[in-house]
């Protein structure tokens, strides 16, 4: 099924009431692009001219989270749409114009033929590279935890044997200065609740690193589940 010029002209005339800030293309049954808005462009850098006519696998060659190419001849979501199937928004990294990595989602709308156009898959399409960056990092972090909190449960069975050390005893200041790192409270929240500089309060959570005999923050709050302080 080639791309037709009067399909085209058709979509064009259809979409030109619509305003949207997400990017838009549209594809006929043959996966060829026949429609491809400004919007697109200004996310992925290419122009109408670049894309019209084209097979949408073939430029944008997307790949889901697990890197399983998901633009392909046989796309689920063409395939869904032939079957008169509707598909739920989802993230694909696909390549700009200048070969970057983006991370788009999409929405899918199906448009039926019809005096107004013809048959196509309408695609929105919106960046959110920043938004899977930020939750690829948070990942790292929660592996990064849950294998400190592994090591430190297989260290506490190695050491079942021996005398554990004492708990430190905190004062009642220091027991609250706890409960609020526990909480996640900042130095500056910490020191208006307990009404003292940000400075003050700052020598107060030292003072329990230092008592505690750990480094850092997280470590005091694990420190404290594990030994029931707060």
């Amino acid at each position: 099924m080639a791309i037709r010029q009067p399909d085209v002209e058709q979509f064009e005339s259809w979409m030109e009431g619509v305003r949207t800030s997400d990017g838009v293309f549209a594809v006929n049954m043959d996966h060829r692009i026949i429609y491809w808005s400004s919007s697109a462009k200004s996310i992925l850098g290419y122009s109408a001219k670049d894309m019209v006519g084209r097979a949408c696998y073939e430029i944008l060659e997307g790949r889901d989270g697990a890197d399983y190419r998901f633009c392909r001849r046989t796309c689920p979501v063409m395939a869904g749409a032939q079957g008169g199937r509707t598909t739920p928004n989802y993230d694909l990294l696909v390549k700009a114009k200048d070969q970057s990595p983006v991370w788009i989602n999409c929405s899918i709308m199906v448009s039926k033929s019809n005096h107004k156009g013809p048959p196509a898959v309408v695609h929105l399409f919106r960046d959110v590279t920043q938004r899977r960056q930020l939750e690829q990092r948070a990942q790292k972090a929660t592996d990064a935890l849950m294998q400190f909190l592994e090591e430190s449960s297989l260290n506490e069975t190695s050491n079942a044997g021996a005398s554990p050390p004492p708990v430190p005893r905190l004062t009642r200041r220091e027991q609250e200065v706890l409960g609020m790192l526990s909480l996640g409270l900042k130095t500056r929240q910490i020191a208006e609740s307990l009404g003292v500089s940000p400075v003050t309060a700052r020598n107060h959570i030292s003072g329990l690193l230092r008592k505690l005999g750990v480094e850092n923050r997280l470590q005091a709050v694990l420190f404290a589940s594990q030994h029931r302080i707060v």
